[in-house]
């Protein structure tokens, strides 16, 4: 994203956090940027297009700073884990402007793109909470995965929906531990029941289920791939395209080389253009690397 985008984003969250979404004109975004207005649609072909890229870029840069600590191997799962809460704590906080604009107005049904990534979003949610349970409890029956969860995700979503509307309701600080400490309640609990509640996870279409290492990154490679393959009939694939296809190419052979893919990963982690899954197929490339 280059600096002109960075800064129609910017304002154009200002606006919205001061007069709402929809009472914001294309306009009236276009003056806040010291822009003329056929210039906006130079980089946005819409207000909708606006908005997504919004939450986009926004979600792109928690994720980014979520892999940063998932990618330190000196710390430990519950370090790491307790870090991580710390990021999203201080992104939703420290973007004061994007949570006003969030608090002011319902972000559904204002286009089939944002309705679409907001369900990414929220299936992502659950299955990086899923993935941290088990790094953290590796020893709780799969069976009791969907309950923990479930409860893991709105215990969190509660308390930080809480922090939206008041950021002194509690001593930030203290969450992590506090957080953790329930959930080994949590889980210690659970254990002691003779059935779990949740059979499967609740979440329509979602993605999660029981795939090894291998088989998520062959999924993701394939959703990163309708991505990025050019529209454009005789137009040469782009760079990541290639470095996709030659990771796929890779994990298709008998005995993939853990020096090739380890290359190519590194390729895409130096990318320039990323999207949210990205990040994701970094965390399970490095699974699958590691268990190799």
């Amino acid at each position: 994203m280059n600096e002109k985008h960075k800064m129609i984003i910017d304002k154009s969250v200002e606006l919205f956090s001061e007069k709402g979404y929809h009472s914001t004109s294309v306009q009236e975004i276009a003056e806040k940027c010291g822009i003329a207005k056929g210039s906006f649609y130079n980089y946005f072909k819409s207000k909708e297009e606006l908005l997504v890229s919004i939450f986009k870029y926004f979600y792109e840069a928690l994720t980014d700073a979520l892999l940063d600590w998932e990618l330190d191997a000196s710390l430990s799962n519950k370090d790491r884990f307790l870090g991580q809460l710390t990021v999203q704590i201080e992104h939703m906080t420290g973007n004061t402007n994007l949570i006003q604009m969030l608090m002011q107005e319902q972000m559904v049904h204002i286009s089939k793109e944002l309705d679409q990534f907001l369900h990414y979003i929220h299936e992502e949610g659950m299955i990086w909470f899923k993935r941290k349970i088990m790094e953290l409890y590796p020893d709780l029956p799969a069976e009791y995965l969907p309950d923990c969860t479930v409860m893991l995700d709105s215990l969190f979503k509660g308390y930080m929906g809480i922090l939206m509307r008041k950021k002194d309701a509690f001593e930030v600080a203290l969450f992590p531990n506090f957080f953790l400490n329930r959930l080994d309640s949590i889980i210690a609990s659970l254990q002691n029941l003779e059935d779990p509640l949740l059979k499967q996870f609740p979440l329509p279409n979602c993605t999660i289920q029981d795939m090894n290492p291998k088989e998520e990154t062959l999924l993701i490679i394939t959703k990163l791939l309708e991505a990025e393959t050019p529209k454009e009939e005789g137009r040469e694939a782009s760079k990541n395209t290639k470095a996709l296809r030659a990771i796929q190419e890779e994990l298709s052979k008998s005995k993939p080389s853990s020096i090739i893919l380890e290359s190519l990963l590194l390729f895409l982690e130096k990318s320039e253009k990323k999207i949210p899954l990205h990040s994701k197929l970094s965390l399970t490339m490095k699974e699958y690397l590691t268990n190799m």
